[in-house]
């Protein structure tokens, strides 16, 4: 009589059935995400094996000071600098177009119906040398003006996407420090108490399959927030051009501050 009503075994049954169906799915997609990745490296049958590796183990990382200074020396921004030296000695080019190009010439005259020897010199100055060079001039540092601000607007949109992937790897990396050091060890000594008292008789099946339910939930929420920050970290060294790590790679279960 004090056993739990059939549609209590009924619904663990279909929440075993769902939870088959999600193994199952994620290894499709496991497979799937192999097959694409070999197809990309030209191979047809995947035969590599994918390291072991814990997504929640996030590394510590360069503050924003740091990552703005890798930034700087990206290949992205340093091809500004080679294209400024051109465009500086174009506008000097045409700087030194406005210059009047005096030219002068000295010799002697020999003078046959006085028998004479004289000095003759010659002195040539183009006019209007210089208004004619300040078009070019114009030109050349309306070139230099508007790298200056491509290169501007080019840094601003890198630094301001490094900054955002800096705050959503930080903040998930605080995230996933707390499920793991707080939240989770909580759930996981409140499912085993449940699990006591259930088989003890003193609550339902429903409550403890709540408790279960609760935790993996919050092992899920984890796992997706341990993988933005995988992105985020992934985002960062694009940018930066570095395979960085600030400190060796630290369990989140040891608590990381950020």
């Amino acid at each position: 009589a004090g056993a739990s009503p059939e549609s209590v075994v009924l619904t663990a049954q279909v929440a075993l059935a769902r939870a088959e169906l999600d193994r199952a799915r994620a290894k499709q997609r496991a497979q799937a995400a192999r097959q694409h990745l070999a197809a990309l490296w030209g191979v047809r049958n995947p035969e590599f094996e994918v390291a072991a590796v814990t997504p929640t183990a996030l590394p510590a990382i360069a503050d924003l000071d740091a990552l703005g200074a890798w930034l700087e020396r990206t290949p992205e921004l340093e091809q500004f600098a080679g294209e400024q030296r051109i465009r500086e000695a174009r506008l000097q080019l045409a700087r030194t177009h406005a210059s009047a190009d005096v030219s002068w010439q000295v010799g002697a005259r020999r003078l046959q119906f006085t028998d004479d020897t004289a000095l003759v010199g010659s002195l040539s100055l183009p006019l209007g040398s210089s208004r004619s060079a300040q078009p070019g001039i114009r030109a050349a540092e309306a070139e230099l003006v508007s790298l200056e601000i491509e290169r501007e607007s080019k840094g601003l949109a890198l630094y301001s996407t490094l900054t955002e992937a800096h705050g959503r790897y930080l903040a998930a990396q605080l995230e996933v420090g707390r499920l793991q050091d707080d939240i989770l060890p909580k759930l996981a000594k409140a499912e085993a108490a449940a699990e006591r008292a259930y088989r003890a008789g003193a609550i339902s099946y429903l409550e403890w399959a709540q408790l279960q339910s609760e935790r993996t939930n919050a092992r899920k929420q984890q796992l997706d927030v341990a993988l933005d920050a995988q992105r985020a970290l992934i985002e960062i060294q694009r940018l930066t051009g570095q395979a960085f790590v600030a400190g060796p790679t630290v369990p989140t279960a040891q608590g990381i501050s950020p």
